[in-house]
Parts: C-alpha cells; structure tokens; sequence
C-alpha cells in the first residue's frame, strides 16, 4: 500500500529561529504521511541558530524518523544524489534571500531527486496535526487540476479560531487581501471545500502543497518580491496555465503569526511593513498597471493614518517600501 502513496518533500525556512523551525519539522516528523521528506533551508542565520538546528536533528530528529540527516550548500544541490525514505536535509541558502527565495532553494532541491511528486512549503512559525498532509494529498488526487493547495490555518495559542480556509480574496484595485474564513471558530470550518475554493485568490503561503506538474509548468516563485505578494503572483500564474487552487479542510496547521518577522494581528513591524507596501506596488505594476493611481492613492492614505495614529515611524517604512518597488532597494 506505501507505494501508491505519492513522495512529498516538505520544504521550511530558517532565519534565526531554530527553536520554531525544529518544532514545526518534529510535527511533520509525527506525521501520519508514510512518504515524505524534510528539506530546511537556512537563510544565512547567526551560527547559533544553525548550530541548534544540527543539534537536534542529531538527537529528537534522529529519533524520530529522520535517520541519518545531510548538511548541503546551495552550490552543492545539483550534484547530491537523491535520499533514503524519511531523511532531513539541511541546505544553506549562502544570504538572506527572503521567504521566495529560501523556499525556492528547497524546491530546486526536491525537483532534483525524481521521485518528488508533490512539495509542500511550511512556515517555520507553524505546527502541523498528525494528518495534515494525508489531508492535503487526499484532496490534490481527488482533482488532478489543482495545482496548489492549502490548509485550514488555526492560531497557534488559540486552537479553535480559525485564521484562514486555505486561503484569501485579493481587490486589486486597493491591493488588499482577506483571509477566507478569518476569525471564525472551528466548528464552523466548511468539510465542503468548492465554495472557498470559488472565492481564492491565492493559497495563503504558510501552508501550499505544490504538484511537481505546476512547478514544472510554471517554475518558481518570483524571488523580486522577497516577502509578501510571492504566493498571490505564483497563484495568478497558475490559474493563467489552467490550474486550480484548492483547499483541504481537514488539513490542520497552527501558526504563530509573523513571529519570524515580526508581524503580528496587532500589526507590523517596520521591516514588515515596508515589504508588504512594496510587494502591493509591484503586484500592482506587473499584473494591473491600469489601477496604480487607485493603489497608490490607498495605501497613501493608509500610510497617512499611521501619522494619525502617533506612528510617524510605520508611515516612513510604508513609503519607503513604495518607492522601493520602483528602485529595487531592499529594507536598511
């Protein structure tokens, strides 16, 4: 019966978060999955965090059913020969190369070994239940045309509200998403999945199980963006080549928020704040050029309301990353 069951690579990023990235690889680890593979792709982190990272791969991961783990550099991926059923392999990225990046490092990884039939990028800030994947791979195999498909995401410190169904609703003429199901309690998570399915603009990108079909299809996320946006420009480009998005209800994953960067439900920090208006300028620039003064004009004010709220701080990152989008310049 393993056979049939497709190969999963489960791909998660580190930036100086061991402590959460080793949590989130030991919920996959007790997965249910027979099948999977775990790829940690470290974006130039300070070498404590690394260090505690190999520390436990050698000792709970190790334990588990991680087995005998690898240690890569980028420049060395193309060359590695594929895996035993269950490793873990650590990759260095070589640089902070931002959520597409890092992640994009694992999936080039992962396409490499042949047996990869689907990919599934993981937040590092998120634990996963025991049947998350099974539920995630269930529902790809139900319908071949889905190309991405995401869970049903859950606070972490408040397991029974709900921060997402799989996914959100984009208006690309304010540049502004919505989380599908936001705030909600659990028991009222949909077990039908085709309304929300209808209503997603993109998978939101802490949990996304990617078929090897897509990737090959499409290629990767657009690593410009370097946070925020990736995951609505990759679920445009696969709708445009004919694939659906799904969502798996029964795939649950409890997610600390933003912790890697500082965002939160009670707002972002600077950094996050001047990628996230960045990355709402480029989208917009790229797929809509014709509704740029309504975007500019939005986050404008948007940015205006930070000053009236006695922020000064968050209204400069906000326009600083506007005008990055243009520039190409990154946070500083």
């Amino acid at each position: 019966m393993s056979g049939s069951w497709p190969r999963v690579y489960v791909v998660t990023l580190n930036w100086n978060r061991a402590a959460e990235t080793c949590a989130c690889v030991e919920s996959v680890l007790q997965s249910d999955y027979p099948r999977l593979s775990v790829i940690v792709c470290d974006n130039a982190s300070e070498p404590e965090s690394v260090a505690d990272i190999r520390h436990w791969l050698g000792t709970q991961g190790a334990a588990l059913r991680a087995g005998e783990w690898r240690e890569l550099d980028r420049s060395g991926i193309g060359s590695s020969p594929p895996g035993s059923l269950g490793e873990c392999v650590l990759i260095h990225t070589g640089g902070n190369l931002g959520f597409a990046g890092g992640m994009n490092v694992g999936v080039q990884y992962a396409l490499q070994q042949q047996d990869a039939d689907y990919v599934w990028l993981l937040n590092n800030d998120a634990v996963v239940d025991r049947h998350a994947l099974s539920a995630l791979v269930d529902h790809m195999r139900a319908d071949l045309s889905i190309g991405i498909c995401g869970s049903t995401l859950l606070e972490f410190t408040d397991r029974r509200r709900v921060e997402g169904y799989g996914g959100a609703t984009y208006e690309p003429w304010l540049a502004r998403s919505r989380a599908i199901g936001a705030f909600s309690d659990i028991g009222s998570v949909p077990q039908q999945s085709q309304d929300v399915e209808r209503g997603m603009a993109y998978v939101i990108g802490a949990s996304m199980l990617v078929s090897r079909r897509l990737l090959e299809a499409i290629g990767l996320m657009d690593e410009s963006y370097f946070l925020y946006s990736e995951e609505l420009d990759w679920a445009l480009r696969a709708r445009r080549a004919g694939f659906r998005l799904g969502y798996a209800s029964r795939s649950l994953v409890y997610h600390k928020q933003g912790s890697s960067i500082g965002t939160s439900p009670q707002g972002g920090s600077d950094l996050s704040l001047f990628y996230l208006y960045r990355a709402k300028v480029m989208f917009t620039a790229r797929h809509y050029r014709w509704l740029l003064p309504s975007v500019l004009a939005w986050l404008g004010w948007e940015s205006f309301k930070f000053v009236l709220k006695g922020s000064p701080r968050k209204a400069r990152a906000t326009l600083r990353g506007m005008v990055a989008a243009w520039t190409g310049a990154h946070y500083q």
